[in-house]
């Protein structure tokens, strides 16, 4: 490619002063990934908010409805943010625009201009799962890229991936520890991002996706049996010794993660709470005391939202297994029983189109309502864009298993909500764009399947995720 004209050059070691905030470890490397290693940064304490490098003329200002402002001219480039979290995110934008000059080995250009962000969602949440089958690095790299994609906020659920204090059983053997997790989220942090702990309260007590049959606690100590259903799959709701170790649960990761607004406490998918009216009838106490308690926590707990939805507010999409049956009023004495703080997730995985009934439905109920599409992109679309006309509180990107199959759409999900593009970005596709940026984002040595988001580029047999 040709130098762009007229652009800020530079090379070798270059200075920067920037808000303290910004003086760690991953703002430089992120600075030589993006210059393919050949060219690093010197921190310098400056202004609160600010990162410069050169001697830009001036420091643009943010408009009112934008987080940061990017100025570039031929002396240097300027990044000012409302907060640290949003100069992370402009940063993020203008390592973006690093381009190589083509012909000159470690020389590179940023194009000069003016930018500011133009998100046209507020939360950009995105919900990552940690796996057996989930490496250390593959985890980071999720991460990384969800920061450079400018992601607000990453909820973390360890699928049995993370030892408790409290029981042993809660984890496999091969599970990370804390001091893993914890440097996760610090890389979160550092990253632009909240962390969010997630620990579901309801169905999915296994830990284990169903159609493999596993459980972490019962393979691995079966006197347990009465803390679950008597299908293993739910929590036993009933249970003190169930509730007192929810909370242990939920302190734990509290301590882990540090300050935060969130807690995300699932509910989904239990299904005989769904198919039982007797088991159901048991969910609007249990709901109560647990939302509130969350709220006197410190937290404004998140519930995913398919057990507490009537039939009547799917309309034209495909019904969950979990709604079938539920009238207005029983899903009512649910809601009405929720902490006001709760924040309700509305997934769907087949609607295709905006606005998402669901959502829609829940709107004027009395809650912060947002929407959760999976790696479908029609299924995006219609969340982000129901996020655009309507007064969601946001939209959360779900990932599940398939994140090392569909990494990919976390970008495309990401430039629908206004996320910043490299100036090559429009002429590429998302899968090319997706693995570039993780090559920029990978500081650690790997071997051939840690290389890009899947482990095997030809599988003849079943799928295998991470």
């Amino acid at each position: 490619m040709k130098k762009a004209q007229p652009s800020f050059s530079f090379s070798n070691k270059l200075a920067a002063c920037a808000d303290p905030c910004m003086d760690c470890d991953m703002a430089m490397a992120l600075f030589e990934g993006f210059c393919f290693h050949t060219c690093t940064l010197e921190m310098r304490e400056g202004r609160e908010n600010t990162f410069l490098i050169g001697t830009p003329r001036s420091l643009p200002q943010i408009p009112e409805r934008s987080e940061y402002a990017i100025l570039i001219d031929d002396l240097g480039a300027a990044v000012v943010g409302r907060d640290h979290a949003s100069l992370l995110r402009g940063y993020m934008a203008l390592l973006l625009k690093i381009e190589p000059v083509s012909g000159e080995q470690g020389v590179f250009a940023m194009a000069t201009g003016l930018e500011h962000s133009a998100f046209t969602v507020r939360n950009r949440m995105i919900h990552l799962c940690v796996f057996p089958e989930t490496s250390y690095l593959f985890l980071k790299k999720l991460v990384r890229l969800c920061g450079v994609l400018q992601y607000t906020h990453v909820v973390l659920e360890f699928w049995g991936m993370l030892k408790f204090d409290c029981e042993p059983a809660l984890a496999w053997p091969m599970a990370f520890t804390k001091e893993q997790a914890r440097e996760v989220i610090r890389e979160i942090r550092a990253l632009g991002m909240e962390p969010i702990p997630m620990f579901n309260h309801l169905g999915h007590a296994s830990a284990c996706r169903v159609n493999a049959g596993k459980h972490v606690v019962l393979d691995q100590n079966p006197t347990l049996y009465d803390l679950f259903t008597p299908d293993g799959w739910s929590w036993n709701t009933q249970s003190p010794t169930v509730w007192e170790l929810l909370k242990a649960v939920r302190h734990e990761l509290y301590e882990l993660f540090g300050e935060g607004a969130y807690f995300h406490a699932g509910l989904d998918e239990s299904y005989m709470h769904a198919k039982s009216p007797a088991y159901f009838s048991l969910l609007p106490d249990f709901l109560a005391r647990l939302t509130e308690e969350i709220v006197r926590e410190g937290r404004r707990p998140m519930i995913w939202m398919d057990m507490f939805l009537p039939e009547e507010a799917y309309v034209e999409q495909r019904m969950h297994a979990c709604t079938k049956g539920k009238t207005p009023a029983a899903c009512e004495a649910v809601l009405s029983r929720l902490a006001k703080e709760t924040v309700l997730i509305d997934w769907h995985y087949s609607v295709d189109h905006a606005p998402v009934p669901t959502a829609i439905y829940l709107l004027g109920k009395g809650f912060d309502i947002m929407g959760a599409p999976w790696f479908d992109a029609k299924n995006i679309a219609a969340y982000v864009e129901t996020a655009k006309t309507t007064d969601l509180f946001g939209v959360m990107e779900t990932t599940w298993h398939t994140a090392a199959h569909d990494m990919y759409n976390m970008l495309y999900f990401a430039r629908l909500c206004g996320a910043a593009k490299a100036p090559w970005s429009d002429y590429s596709g998302p899968k090319e764009e997706t693995a570039t940026l993780l090559r920029k984002v990978t500081f650690e040595p790997h071997d051939y399947a840690e290389a890009g988001w899947m482990r095997e580029q030809i599988n003849l047999g079943a799928a295998k995720m991470c």
